[in-house]
């Protein structure tokens, strides 16, 4: 009998002993998870760290110090990157400011780059040499030195976050019918020297439809939201054709893909009312990125997604007022309290 309480007596103070042990476990920080590990971050202005610069939030002084790849302050990659004990020595962040899928498959992808400077595809060409001249220009070079290193980067990673969506979208969407009459009055010579950077030349058009499209830019006209639309099903594709890419040249890393953010929420237009454009259309987008990420793209089952949805901009005024456009490019950025924000949704994924 003795011998029996005994046994008990010790297995309930081993029981007991081990109870702080499983305590402090489960609330000590994983700041050593990955420690030691490279994390490469593969994604836009938001991932580059646009809008967090010190000083002014106005438009030119964020582009005048636009990131070229650091792991800025205040945002999320760099808290990530401390917090999970990554590499700072092989932690690359190859995240540029307007880039989408499309300008990182032009470094990645030569059948994309020669799909793409086909006379026929002549406007997104140009979109696309322009989306990438913001940080050619405040870094003179930048693109071409992206280029003999990305690779090498990604074959690298252990761990990667895709954060790459809002451009291709709803940046194009909208930067369409500003670009449109510029191309027209101007013509293509204009992206002359954003395409030497790439493909290096420029193909002339040899039917009647590829010459229209050269001199017009487009031959459809849609609207804002159908464009929208059309841009999402484009992101898709491309979406999976670069995750083909990186999965071939690092079949083991570890992939996480962001969702977009919700800079338009509470946008008012005329007489204080909601936007009825920007607002839902945003909504719209995240919902069909979050169902294609998960369930639809042929990588559903490999990668994890991170929500971001309830992730705003710097805020907005009224839509119609002057300031607007001039505050836009920064506005629809996450503030450093956005960035913590993301921060925590990354390492929500990170830690299931």
């Amino acid at each position: 009998m003795r011998k029996t309480l005994f046994k008990l007596l010790a297995v309930a103070l081993t029981v007991c002993m081990m109870i702080p042990l499983f305590t402090v476990g489960s609330f000590a920080k994983t700041t050593t998870k990955y420690q030691g590990k490279s994390l490469v971050i593969l994604g836009d202005s938001i991932a580059a760290g646009f809008g967090l610069a010190p000083g002014s939030t106005d438009m030119v002084s964020q582009i005048l110090q636009m990131p070229h790849g650091e792991f800025v302050a205040n945002s999320w990659p760099l808290a990530i990157r401390d917090k999970y004990g990554f590499s700072k020595e092989t932690s690359v962040n190859l995240s540029r400011t307007m880039w989408r899928c499309d300008e990182f498959l032009r470094l990645l992808d030569p059948a994309f780059e020669a799909d793409l400077c086909r006379p026929e595809n002549t406007f997104e060409q140009y979109m696309s040499d322009y989306l990438m001249f913001f940080t050619e220009v405040t870094a003179p070079g930048d693109a071409l030195r992206l280029a003999r290193q990305i690779k090498g980067v990604i074959a690298q990673a252990d761990v990667l976050v895709f954060s790459l969506c809002s451009n291709d979208i709803m940046t194009a969407a909208i930067c369409k019918p500003l670009m449109l009459p510029f191309y027209q009055v101007f013509g293509r010579q204009a992206g002359y020297a954003l395409a030497s950077v790439t493909q290096g030349r420029l193909q002339l058009p040899t039917t009647p439809e590829g010459l229209a499209k050269f001199a017009l830019g487009t031959l459809e006209f849609d609207d804002l939201a159908t464009d929208a639309r059309k841009r999402t099903q484009t992101f898709f594709r491309n979406y999976d054709r670069l995750l083909g890419i990186i999965y071939r040249l690092n079949p083991d890393v570890e992939i996480y893909t962001m969702g977009m953010t919700q800079p338009f929420k509470g946008l008012k237009t005329i007489n204080g009312q909601d936007s009825t454009l920007f607002a839902p259309l945003n909504v719209e987008t995240i919902e069909k990125i979050r169902t294609y990420v998960t369930k639809q793209s042929r990588y559903a089952g490999r990668v994890k997604y991170v929500d971001c949805s309830d992730v705003g901009g710097h805020g907005f005024g009224d839509a119609y007022s002057v300031q607007f456009l001039l505050d836009f490019v920064v506005h629809v950025h996450p503030n450093a309290e956005g960035h913590k924000l993301i921060t925590k949704h990354v390492s929500a994924a990170f830690n299931k």
